[in-house]
Parts: structure tokens; C-alpha cells; sequence
């Protein structure tokens, strides 16, 4: 084997990997995603007054959040690409490890804070917007 067979191995190597851990998404689940990422966090933090309703909307949230993560795993099996490897297994970790921060802070927080769970879902779910938005198909 010489060196140009080698650089392109190692090259169609490199691609193979960057397609299997980077997502590709067709235009409308930036939008989508970003509606629902930002609506679990202000139904989460929306803290009714009564501690059953309380409980529904911190579920509400949680279900939305896991909508938006079950597209987009959707989208990756449709594309040929079955779990997490690499680097999108770590993003998926921190992700996962703010959601459960958050429904913490939802589950303690009063109603006097649910103003700012609804700005902080306005941030977040333009921000998932701007992210995912890098990630359309060209």
C-alpha cells in the first residue's frame, strides 16, 4: 500500500466516523425541537399552587423534553445511524444531566419563580433553534 492509498483510507475512514456521530436534519425539526425543548422548561417551571398540578406540568415538561430527544433519535435511526457513539454520546449525557437539574429546580420552585422559567424556556428554545439549525442538510 502506498502513502495516497493510505491518506485515502484514512480519509474515507474519517468520513464514515463524522457521518455516524454528526446529525444531519431536514428543516422543520430545528423549529419543532426548539417549541418543544422550550415549552417543557416554562410548563416545568410553570408551578401551580396545588402540589398535584404541580407534579402534572413538571411531567407535562418532562414529556415534551422527551419528545424533542425521541425526534431527534428518530431522524438518526431514519438516516442509518442506531444509538450514540463518540462524541454525541457525551452530548447526550450533559444534556441529560441538565434536564434532571432542572426538573429538581422545577419540583422546588414556587410560584412567584414561574416568570423566569418562562423567560429561561424563550432562551432555551431559541438557542436549540440556532443550534440545530447548523445541523439542516445543505
Amino acid at each position: 500500500m502506498d502513502a495516497e492509498h493510505a491518506r485515502n483510507a484514512l480519509e474515507e475512514a474519517r468520513q464514515s466516523y463524522d457521518a455516524s456521530v454528526q446529525l444531519r436534519l431536514p428543516g422543520w425539526a430545528p423549529p419543532v425541537c426548539a417549541v418543544l425543548v422550550g415549552g417543557a422548561i416554562a410548563l416545568a417551571g410553570s408551578s401551580p399552587e396545588p402540589g398535584w398540578l404541580k407534579l402534572l406540568s413538571v411531567a407535562g415538561g418532562v414529556l415534551c423534553a422527551l419528545a424533542a430527544a425521541g425526534l431527534v433519535l428518530r431522524i438518526r435511526a431514519r438516516q442509518g445511524v442506531v444509538g450514540l457513539r463518540g462524541p454525541a454520546r457525551e452530548r447526550w449525557r450533559t444534556v441529560g444531566l441538565s434536564c434532571v437539574t432542572i426538573v429538581v429546580c422545577a419540583l422546588a420552585s414556587s410560584p412567584n419563580t414561574r416568570w423566569i422559567y418562562a423567560g429561561l424556556g424563550v432562551v432555551v428554545g431559541a438557542y436549540t433553534w440556532v443550534a440545530l439549525q447548523r445541523k439542516v442538510r445543505a
